[in-house]
């Protein structure tokens, strides 16, 4: 990598404004502080970088070929610097024209610098076929477009043909679901597929304005509500009681059949007293058990977190709890008609570590309501799970609320239309007026709490 490029990437990755060139000259570890300024001076010619006065310099966020640095970064971290070197630009060359290849096709030199790209970011994939591996090229993501942008290279191929082997290459490799014939599983292979190649199972690098000033009520709201509980024997009453219509709500909105007091029977008394469907009862033990989970702070959003929750909401109940789904599957309402389409299962582990990852960047910079409301709504997006996503979004949801200091919620199953709406509105980033029915979710039931 061209150091200025590195140096550039480490200005984009910072946390300041701008830099002295003392500074700049840390950031490249170099021994006297004048190394740093060839590279300054190609930057500065470039328009990559202003000088704000004697040697202080800033990023020019204005520069188009600044604000694709900026993105990677803010995708993929320190990562980033893979694809800035002179290596990822005669690899994505190669690709521009042929967008699969055989690992012996390619130059022995390139593979490590190809590997280390398909594993650390979503450019390139690589499939093994039996003793082979091939790679192809992620034309249709976002950051692959951009850095095309950045070396300005063209793609010589024919797109939509490559899109149609895409489709019919995974459609064909998916494993079909026992309940629909060869035709419906390879119908909704293909229309997943199409779902992810067009990244409407992914709004991460699409989220617009995550800021709003109506979300400092929250704050006050909950600073105010904290003062009430001198007595912890009262807000211990107070949890339970919230438990029982949580799980009763989370649990109906999947279709459970058991009445609010069935279910306050169970948590309080034992199941032996309800007389009812054992699924529907163990759904709701388990949901007791997932609860307790998320009220454990010393937990973090991992993907071994995500998936102990998803064991112990299906605990009993599928074979595959606790793994990611090997079937593709999709979002139907009430009358099984289709509302959504989901991440295939192939790509489910790297939409999920991408989520944590952009949970991570963001968990000390925007609102926690927004890191929640965020990672619910992707986490439903991807549905990651044969069963129990709905179930597991709404515990992620409030165990980032809980674990920043604020109370959790309901999403009131007599409202879930209104709930389904407001997750099927922030498709193209946009979850300003999620934002705000989160806001009000909060206020009304922290007022009755």
């Amino acid at each position: 990598m061209n150091k200025e490029i590195k140096l550039l990437i480490k200005m984009c990755l910072g946390s300041k404004e701008s830099y002295t060139s003392e500074e700049l000259a840390g950031l490249l570890n170099l021994k006297f502080q004048n190394g740093v300024h060839p590279y300054l001076r190609k930057l500065h010619d470039l328009n990559y970088i202003i000088k704000d006065g004697v040697g202080v310099y800033s990023i020019n966020k204005m520069n188009a070929k600044v604000k694709i640095i900026e993105a990677i970064t803010g995708i993929f971290n320190q990562d980033a610097e893979l694809l800035f070197t002179n290596h990822a630009k005669n690899i994505l060359q190669r690709f521009s024209v042929r967008p699969t290849l055989k690992a012996h096709e390619l130059p022995y030199h390139n593979l490590k610098v190809i590997k280390d790209i398909a594993n650390k970011t979503r450019l390139i994939y690589s499939i093994r076929e039996g003793n082979s591996i091939i790679y192809l090229i992620r034309s249709w993501e976002e950051p692959t477009k951009k850095l095309l942008d950045f070396f300005d290279i063209t793609l010589e191929f024919d797109e939509e043909e490559y899109r149609h082997n895409i489709i019919k290459y995974f459609s064909g490799t998916t494993a079909k679901k026992e309940h629909l014939s060869d035709d419906q599983s390879k119908e909704l292979s293909e229309l997943n597929i199409k779902y992810y190649l067009d990244g409407k199972d992914f709004i991460l690098s699409k989220l617009k304005e995550t800021d709003t000033p109506h979300i400092a009520v929250i704050d006050i709201l909950t600073k105010e509500k904290k003062k009430e509980f001198s007595n912890i024997f009262e807000i211990e009453k107070r949890i339970t009681d919230w438990k029982i219509k949580y799980i009763y709500n989370t649990d109906k909105i999947e279709g459970n059949i058991l009445t609010m007091q069935d279910v306050r029977n169970i948590l309080t008394i034992g199941n032996e007293i309800v007389k009812k469907d054992k699924k529907a009862i163990l759904e709701t033990t388990n949901s007791r058990t997932a609860l307790d989970n998320i009220f454990d702070t010393s937990n973090e959003l991992t993907v071994e977190f995500i998936k102990k929750l998803n064991l112990a909401t299906q605990q009993g109940i599928g074979e595959s709890a606790g793994k990611y789904k090997t079937e593709d599957n999709c979002v139907i309402n009430d009358s099984g008609i289709l509302i959504d389409n989901t991440t295939p299962a192939e790509f489910v582990d790297e939409r999920v570590r991408l989520l944590i990852d952009w949970y991570n960047k963001n968990n000390n910079t925007l609102h926690p309501l927004v890191l929640a409301l965020v990672v619910h709504n992707q986490f439903v997006y991807i549905h990651p799970f044969d069963d129990g996503n709905g179930r597991v979004a709404r515990l992620l949801f409030n165990f980032i609320l809980i674990k920043h200091g604020y109370f959790p919620i309901i999403f009131y199953n007599d409202m879930k239309e209104k709930y389904y709406a407001y997750i099927r509105g922030t498709k193209e980033g946009d979850i300003k007026q999620a934002i705000y029915y989160c806001i009000e979710l909060y206020r009304e039931q922290l007022e009755a709490f």
